[in-house]
């Protein structure tokens, strides 16, 4: 029997599917936009589509399972594929490095799952997430850039994506910023992606270390230099490898200029940053695209314009997918009347060493996440980099902020001892994500008074 009574709570339920070229993601989300279960499994490399769409049935009904739902009580689903996609029929156009072109995969999937499935290209529902619930979900037009193996982007105006007159607007990675600059995988030369992309990234480590250059990379792969992945650039960044330095610097020259290039042609309130190598490599590459986009000798009428990192990570394409999905039912999110708050769990009270949230008593601090759900504060995040825990700092913040609050409560302790540094506020800020530093009495008063979408770190001693 379904959970919820199955199909007279169908159209609260919703999933949301990311088919990537090593794995396929699915999320089950509630109307609100928060995420009850995930699974993934890897992208099958061989085979045909008959083995990816089997693929992303194995996700989805682990996914449902997980969280002790049935495909019943689901009122529709969309997917997200990398490529060309043709949404009004729910056909796959072109998609690389996958077998999924010319599929109806929404026909398909359809008749697996007998529910509504849309299907849409994954940076363009990227964008769309974070227009939801992301750094951009205040703000009418967004143009999201995601910086992955290659770059995709995305363009929501008034809460709809523009997709052009043939499927194929905001292909932004595609733009020739260099030319008769290096080859790149569309066939074209000088495309932006074919000079910041990680792809292009790999491509010029690997010439620099043929050309006699050291690099930490060659250890940390293990002589392996077919595939860098983020992770890696982050750590030769951090150990202040010369040649990582100086390509990342490039590469984060030529994404400022791209900024601007896109300021210029469509000037959208904000432009969102995202995809793996922004989020392992932001540190160190949003500093030169700011100042690159501040330097902008082209002034527009008023203030504005903002570029932010994104909020939503790797839940902004699910999301975004769960919101296509919503639209197919009639119940789009970025309409008045479908607008659902996400509902959180009450602080009932606290006192010096412990906390009740939900008539459960924690004796330590906790954060309460965006989707509700209470966790132990992870202090050694605090301890390892300051050397106690009375600092809150970016490392902390990108846990208890995963999911994109609007707003995070962080209660100081009872005598309000605990600080929010300035790198962290910078992190918030680069999101578009507020917050509220007090003494914990008053900070959870405020938590529990505030009906934005909200996350909580409550120190509890102190």
């Amino acid at each position: 029997m379904a959970k919820n009574g199955g199909k007279s709570e169908k159209e609260r339920l919703y999933l949301g599917v990311d088919v990537g070229g090593t794995k396929v993601q699915a999320s089950l989300v509630e109307e609100s936009g928060a995420r009850i279960a995930r699974d993934r499994c890897r992208t099958p490399r061989d085979g045909g589509p008959e083995d990816v769409l089997s693929a992303i049935e194995t996700a989805v009904a682990a996914a449902v399972k997980k969280a002790g739902f049935e495909l019943a009580d689901v009122a529709a689903m969309a997917v997200a594929v990398p490529g060309v996609v043709d949404p009004d029929s729910a056909r796959v156009v072109v998609t690389p490095n996958m077998c999924l072109s010319g599929v109806d995969i929404g026909r398909l999937l359809g008749d697996r799952f007998d529910m509504p499935v849309a299907v849409g290209n994954d940076c363009n529902l990227g964008a769309l997430g974070e227009k939801w619930l992301g750094s951009a979900s205040w703000a009418e037009s967004v143009v999201a850039i995601l910086v992955g193996t290659g770059i995709g982007s995305g363009i929501v105006l008034g809460g709809k994506l523009w997709r052009g007159s043939r499927e194929a607007a905001a292909e932004i990675g595609h733009i020739v910023m260099q030319i008769g600059g290096p080859k790149c995988g569309c066939g074209n030369y000088g495309c932006f992606e074919a000079l910041a992309g990680r792809a292009a990234i790999e491509r010029d480590i690997r010439a620099a270390v043929d050309s006699g250059r050291g690099s930490l990379v060659t250890q940390l792969t293990d002589g392996d230099l077919s595939v860098i992945r983020s992770g890696i650039l982050r750590r030769a960044l951090a150990a202040e490898d010369e040649v990582v330095t100086e390509i990342m610097h490039r590469a984060a020259e030529v994404i400022g200029h791209a900024c601007l290039t896109v300021r210029h042609l469509i000037d959208p309130e904000v432009i969102v940053l995202g995809g793996g190598v922004m989020q392992a490599c932001h540190a160190f590459m949003m500093p030169t695209i700011e100042e690159i986009v501040a330097a902008d000798q082209l002034p527009g009428a008023r203030e504005g314009g903002r570029v932010l990192l994104s909020a939503l990570g790797d839940d902004a394409v699910v999301l975004g997918a769960v919101a296509l999905a919503r639209r197919l039912v009639g119940r789009s999110p970025f309409k008045r009347r479908f607008q659902k708050k996400q509902e959180y769990p009450k602080i009932d009270e606290t006192s010096f060493g412990q906390i009740t949230v939900k008539g459960k008593t924690h004796s330590r601090d906790v954060y309460i996440l965006v989707n509700g759900k209470v966790k132990k504060r992870n202090k050694s995040l605090a301890k390892d980099t300051y050397g106690n825990s009375h600092v809150v700092g970016p490392k902390e913040l990108d846990l208890v902020c995963r999911g994109g609050p609007e707003v995070i409560f962080i209660g100081s302790g009872q005598s309000g001892a605990a600080k929010l540094d300035e790198q962290g506020r910078k992190y918030l800020s680069q999101r578009s994500i507020g917050v509220e530093v007090l003494p914990t009495p008053q900070a959870v008063e405020a938590y529990n008074k505030s009906d934005r979408r909200k996350a909580a770190l409550i120190h509890v001693t102190c």
